[in-house]
């Protein structure tokens, strides 16, 4: 069972380049740790400047493996914080595939 994590968050507004350059330093530090990459998707309707990072994992332990990792880290936790979200805007959604 495929899982997806899908974290929803928005951008001040006049911050995209801002974000931009943050989500290159997290992506950056995520590759060279070994954890899983997220697609980066842009909201094109909706609220404005809204970011989704979608991560996927073999199955649910794999994801929580993740975050306990990302728990001790505090690189990891000062590269995600780079990416500026608004506070009080980021969400987690949990999907899981249906096949």
């Amino acid at each position: 069972m495929t899982v997806e994590i899908h974290v929803d968050g928005r951008v001040a507004q006049g911050r995209l380049t801002t974000f931009a350059q943050g989500l290159e330093r997290y992506l950056e530090y995520a590759r060279d740790h070994g954890y899983t990459l997220p697609r980066v998707l842009q909201g094109l309707s909706g609220p404005m400047n809204s970011v989704r990072l979608v991560y996927t994992y073999d199955d649910l332990s794999a994801y929580e493996e993740h975050e306990a990792r990302t728990l001790q880290d505090t690189g990891y936790a000062a590269a995600a914080s780079a990416m500026e979200f608004v506070e009080g805007t980021i969400t987690y959604s949990l999907f899981r595939t249906v096949e």
